[in-house]
This record gives C-alpha cells, structure tokens and sequence, in this order.
C-alpha cells in the first residue's frame, strides 16, 4: 500500500481530481465550466446577488469571479445591474437562457451522483454525506 494511502486528505485529493476531470469534460460538451455551473446554480436559487455574495457562496475567489461573470454575460446567461438602493454595489441576474443552461447541468450533476452513489454502495450514502459535512463544518478556513 502506498504510503500516501494512509492519509484521508490525500485520498480526498485523488478522487476530487477525477470527480473534476469526470465533471469538466461533461459540462465541455455543452460549453461551461465547473465554477461557471455553480455561479448559475447560486443565482438559480437566490437571483440578483452580488458578486461578493455569490463568490463567498460557491468559494470562488472575488479575483476569479469577475472573469467568470464576464464570461457568463457575454455568453448572455447572465446580466448585471447597478443596485437601486446601493449604486456601488453590482447585482447579477440569470437571464432566461441562463436558467436553460442551470437546468441542462443539473442533469448533467444528477447523472454524475447517480455513478458516485454507485461507487459507494448501498447503505454508505448518507454516512459518506454525513462524514462530508462534518468535515466541511468542522474545519475552520
């Protein structure tokens, strides 16, 4: 057994890698990127948020987050606007092509889960979430 093995973060490492190779090359096919999907996704659920807002809710760095709006809005899946109330701060909206696009990767994710629940075997789903979350709760950034 390979030494690095025996550590759960490294174990973590490999399998996000392939989940992000396996997650990249199918959103390619319909010309997204991952972080772009969980930009959609944000605004899907809670629309007209700020850029700060969305970056502190899908952990993308504000230093990355303007180009990958930028790019969302020339695609024309996004729209910016200056806020009423606030005229520094910037909302992002999710045009109607936008939310076509949120709705072909979330298939995309639900085929993706389905193949990484098999992985897991029955009956080690919701521990493995459970685990997950006691993880992402418990350590402090």
């Amino acid at each position: 057994m390979n030494r690095l093995n025996a550590y759960v973060c490294f174990n973590m490492r490999a399998a996000m890698k392939k989940i992000d190779r396996l997650f990249s090359n199918k959103l390619e096919d319909i010309g997204i990127s991952i972080p772009q999907s969980f930009i959609l996704f944000c605004l899907q659920e809670e629309n007209g948020l700020t850029l700060k807002e969305i970056g502190s809710r899908t952990l993308i760095d504000s230093s990355s987050m303007t180009v990958l709006v930028d790019k969302l809005e020339k695609d024309e899946l996004v729209k910016r606007q200056l806020d009423s109330q606030d005229r520094r701060a910037i909302r992002v909206f999710i045009t109607d092509a936008g939310m076509e696009m949120a709705d072909k990767i979330s298939s995309v994710i639900s085929s993706l889960n389905t193949v990484l629940f098999d992985l897991l075997g029955e009956g080690n789903q919701k521990e493995f979430i459970h685990g997950l979350n006691n993880i992402v709760n418990g350590i402090e950034d």
